[in-house]
């Protein structure tokens, strides 16, 4: 188990000059953004984001959308989430383009193999401490109306669709998570003692480091959220995710790289106590065409 709470870690002054890391958006696609920001209490920003995508005719959008989070008791983590997210998502990548249809079962397969790329790559890299530093991970593929999700440790997904529908795709890998499964309130366990303390990760150390894994076929029209535990913070219950996209959205004529550094800008707002990463996509269902 790693603490990875920054309420726990005292506050940290700016580094002289800004690293290109601080803040960041990416912006692939009209549909695909995603930003990630230092926050305002760390000295370095130690999440990573890395999404792609295209949209091809009857199949709809396809998009891969990976976060990491370098744990904050870990040196150089910063490095580790970089390579950890860059591989995941290249991988992934590949694997769509050499498998263009692909079932649930090959697509949560993939995720698997990108996880465990990812993982190899951490434990690969060569950091400013002795051994590689930890991270975590989530990766959501989209296909059409289909999302599948695999993650390793507290990054998460939300889906928020138009017609109201809410909801938290992916399972957290904490200490938090396992206190809700024995039956407490939400906000109880994750307001407790060593509530962000994970249970798996990426790196050194890891006893597990396989993702859990989910697949969903939406039935209309959403956001696909993928962020790291700097935004869910403030806001974790999803009804109370969904009233925050759809608020932004709203404000940003569905805008997806405006919609995100909302986001971003809101948990700012909200005190900043750790690093901030989100990633949006914006989902619509395919037509089918109808025969006579």
């Amino acid at each position: 188990m790693i603490d990875d709470d920054p309420g726990q870690q005292p506050p940290v002054a700016a580094p002289a000059e800004a690293s290109d890391r601080d803040h960041f958006v990416l912006a692939p696609l009209p549909w695909l953004a995603g930003a990630s920001d230092r926050g305002h209490r760390h000295a370095l920003n130690q999440d990573a984001l890395a999404i792609a995508g295209r949209e091809t005719p009857g199949r709809g959008r396809v998009a891969v959308l990976v976060v990491s989070d370098g744990v904050s008791t870990s040196l150089g983590s910063e490095v580790s989430a970089a390579v950890a997210a860059e591989v995941a998502c290249t991988t992934l990548v590949a694997m769509l383009r050499t498998k263009p249809d692909s079932s649930v079962e090959q697509v949560e397969a993939d995720l698997v193999d990108a996880v465990a790329a990812a993982n190899d790559a951490v434990l690969s890299t060569r950091g400013p401490g002795p051994e590689p530093g930890s991270c975590t991970l989530i990766a959501a593929v989209v296909d059409g109306n289909r999302i599948t999700v695999g993650n390793v440790g507290d990054c998460r997904a939300y889906w928020v669709a138009d017609d109201g529908e809410a909801e938290v795709l992916s399972v957290d890998d904490s200490v938090a998570q396992a206190r809700i499964e024995l039956g407490m309130s939400r906000e109880e366990a994750e307001n407790g003692f060593q509530a962000h303390a994970i249970t798996r990760w990426l790196g050194p150390n890891s006893n597990d480091s396989s993702p859990r894994l989910v697949t969903t076929e939406v039935g209309g029209a959403g956001w696909l959220l993928v962020c790291s535990d700097g935004l869910w913070n403030y806001c974790s219950p999803p009804e109370q995710m969904r009233a925050l996209v759809q608020e932004a959205a709203a404000q940003n004529h569905e805008q997806p790289t405006a919609t995100v550094q909302m986001l971003v800008e809101w948990a700012n707002q909200q005190g900043g106590r750790d690093n901030i990463t989100a990633a949006l996509c914006r989902v619509e269902v395919p037509s089918v065409a109808l025969t006579a």
